[in-house]
């Protein structure tokens, strides 16, 4: 008999990534544009911060992607063969 398993909804840790990319970028988009008008502490701190936040914005993709396939492929190794993980329903099952 096949057991039918939930795949895990993570809504907060989406819902942070995602407030956690879109405030990195508008940092970005707030430096530039402060250099642009011609404020020069936008331009001396643009250096240092520019850079950070892209890197603050690739790392929070890396991680993202590289645990939640972590997530699934636990979930698999522990359902077994004859479990079928169901990718339409959201939350874990009960």
């Amino acid at each position: 008999m096949r057991s039918l398993l939930k795949k895990p909804a993570y809504r907060l840790s989406r819902r942070a990534f995602w407030w956690s990319f879109v405030l990195a970028w508008g940092v970005i988009v707030a430096i530039v544009a402060g250099a642009l008008a011609g404020w020069h502490d936008a331009v001396a701190i643009g250096g240092i911060t520019i850079p950070s936040m892209v890197l603050m914005i690739a790392a929070l993709l890396g991680i993202h992607r590289a645990f939640g396939a972590m997530d699934l492929r636990a979930i698999t190794a522990v359902a077994g063969p004859n479990t079928i993980i169901d990718p339409e329903t959201e939350g874990p099952s009960e």
